[in-house]
């Protein structure tokens, strides 16, 4: 499928009071395929997805998920430093990624699936999808997830306990 067609249908299922503000983007550059995937929260780059700056990153594969993750144990699902307005490690998905997170959120998860899911692009598209809200346990949510459920409520006027913790 083609990424256009991928991105809109992923942003179709975005609930209507973030989707105008949320966005995912992709550019490949060249016939080798490098490029990057990025996601913007009112037009400002929040997660950026670089195949190059994934592939600099020492990784192993993990047979058990069938997916490359990084030999350093710094590189968690965790904010990339406290000065950073990126809510994702740059790294820490590739572009690839992006665009198997986007298939599977689109076309092989249940809800539930994708909120337990350990990719943060997944997580991020469960909590804005517009099937659910407040059924969203934010304790365990990658960062990035957390930012958009905060975002999410403050816009649709829902209050949660992650709201309290950041006003």
């Amino acid at each position: 499928m083609k990424w256009t067609k991928l991105k809109h249908l992923s942003e179709q299922r975005i609930a209507s009071s973030i989707r105008p503000r949320f966005a995912i983007n992709c550019a490949v550059y060249g016939a080798c395929l490098c490029g990057h995937a990025w996601t913007t929260l009112d037009k400002k780059v929040v997660a950026n997805f670089c195949i190059r700056v994934f592939w600099n990153i020492p990784r192993m594969f993990d047979e058990s998920n069938k997916k490359w993750v990084s030999k350093d144990p710094e590189l968690t699902n965790r904010i990339a430093s406290a000065n950073s307005d990126e809510l994702s490690n740059y790294g820490e998905l590739s572009r690839q990624d992006a665009y198997e997170a986007c298939w599977e959120f689109v076309h092989d998860l249940r809800s539930e699936q994708a909120l337990n899911s350990e990719d943060s692009l997944i997580q991020t598209l469960a909590v804005i999808d517009k099937r659910r809200l407040k059924e969203i346990e934010a304790e365990n949510l990658h960062p990035f997830a957390k930012k958009l459920l905060l975002e999410r409520c403050i816009a649709e006027n829902v209050e949660t306990k992650l709201k309290e913790k950041h006003e």
